[in-house]
């Protein structure tokens, strides 16, 4: 992996878990049992906050004029990429308010559930600005798909460190159902695309013959998922492993993705 995409790698996935935390905390709020206590509520969303804050440190070390990176805002119109900004922003300024508000006692459900519903529309926005037309295998709903997935899985795994153990069996649950449908769909989707153009079937013999990949299916996935059954809870070295796999997937998500431009000449 070029050690540019370094820095999206840390921007998508902290930011991912930032989303997927919101997420947990919003439907927790609205459900009548199963939250953190209000206390452990605070340090949940501080929790938020810093996972968001690294994300968005770390992606400026992916720009060539980090000063300048005001002016990526200016094209709302027609790049996804400003309004992925726009969006982060506008759910890190909610993300502030709401914390603000959870110290002073005065943040009601719905300020968080408007956190979150700002959460997913930059998480959209997020993968299409990660889906380019270049790159065939995801100019499509899959990075939506795989970036939803981060969310869940890590939303619901570090949520875990601010339940009570007693009452984590919706986490569990949650968790479950978010590693099941990544296994199938990481398992699946190679296969597709070794049914579709030149482009498409490189990225997919790609995936299949990367060890990393098959480590990250093992070890992030499968494993995890196995622990779950065997415990019924979410033990507290698990959110970790879970990271770590996160982590891995998008490292192949950005450095095994082919672009048209590799085909160019006839070079594979």
């Amino acid at each position: 992996m070029d050690l540019q995409e370094l820095p999206l790698v840390l921007f998508t996935v902290f930011t991912q878990t930032a989303i997927g935390l919101v997420l947990i905390s919003a439907a927790q709020q609205w459900a009548l049992a199963g939250g953190p206590t209000e206390s452990k509520l605070r340090f949940e969303w501080i929790a938020v906050l810093s996972l968001l804050g690294a994300g968005v440190l770390a992606s400026f070390f992916h720009l060539g004029h980090p000063l300048g990176a005001v002016r990526m805002i200016t094209n709302l119109g027609t790049a996804w990429l400003s309004r992925e900004i726009l969006l982060v922003g506008i759910f890190g300024a909610l993300v502030l308010v709401t914390l603000v508000g959870l110290v002073k006692n005065a943040a009601g459900k719905w300020l968080i559930t408007a956190t979150a519903v700002a959460g997913l529309l930059a998480l959209v926005a997020m993968s299409m600005t990660y889906a380019p037309p270049s790159m065939p295998a995801i100019d499509n709903y899959l990075p939506l798909v795989f970036f939803g997935l981060t969310a869940v899985i890590l939303g619901a795994a570090l949520a875990s460190y601010f339940v009570p153990a007693d009452r984590q069996q919706t986490l569990v649950i949650v968790l479950a159902i978010g590693l099941v449908t990544a296994l199938v769909v990481y398992l699946v989707v190679p296969g597709v695309w070794l049914s579709g153009g030149k482009v498409m079937q490189l990225t997919g013999q790609l995936h299949l013959a990367s060890p990393l990949y098959w480590t990250r299916i093992v070890v992030g996935l499968a494993l995890p998922l196995a622990v779950l059954a065997w415990q019924k809870r979410i033990p507290l070295w698990l959110p970790a492993l879970l990271l770590i796999g996160e982590f891995a997937g998008r490292i192949i998500f950005f450095s095994l993705t082919v672009s048209s431009a590799a085909n160019l000449g006839g070079l594979y």
